[in-house]
């Protein structure tokens, strides 16, 4: 390689290597999706009802989830937050399972309560924020999930 292949070659290492630092720094948020409700336990005042996510990763390279909140709203009203505290990795281009549980009180959202006990489809949705591992930080980014799922009562 002579001296003027090497400057040529620098500049366009240097170009090519900011190119693929920014793309890095630029990680799409991860989908959420509700795929499911399963009524655990039932009370005198309250119920505790598990969600079943589904959490894709729209990035080539794997994501550090360290802990998920949101709010639910079952049939258009809010029931409760929950959250997931158990970090998880999900493979790039992947697709994980996740489960949080939400205690809804029924003094506080009666009619919401009634229409879950009452139907099989429930519309649910999610809002909230993924706190994903980066470096020795955390980003944040939010999400929000619309879908009818079917209430699994065992």
């Amino acid at each position: 390689m002579t001296a003027r292949s090497k400057l040529a070659f620098r500049p366009a290492t240097a170009l090519a290597m900011t190119l693929t630092l920014a793309a890095c720094a630029t990680v799409k948020p991860p989908t959420l999706r509700v795929e499911g409700l399963k009524n655990t336990k039932l009370g005198v005042t309250g119920a505790r009802v598990d969600v079943i996510f589904g959490v894709r990763n729209p990035n080539p390279q794997d994501l550090t989830v360290d802990k998920v909140e949101f709010e639910l709203r079952l049939n258009g009203e809010n029931v409760g937050r929950g959250f997931v505290s158990e970090p998880f990795t999900i493979r790039g281009f992947a697709e994980e399972r996740v489960v949080s549980s939400v205690n809804v009180n029924y003094l506080r959202v009666p009619g919401a309560v009634q229409a879950v006990l009452d139907d099989n489809d429930v519309r649910a949705q999610a809002r909230g924020t993924f706190f994903i591992r980066e470096g020795s930080g955390f980003k944040k980014l939010k999400f929000d999930s619309d879908a009818t799922v079917k209430l699994d009562r065992h």
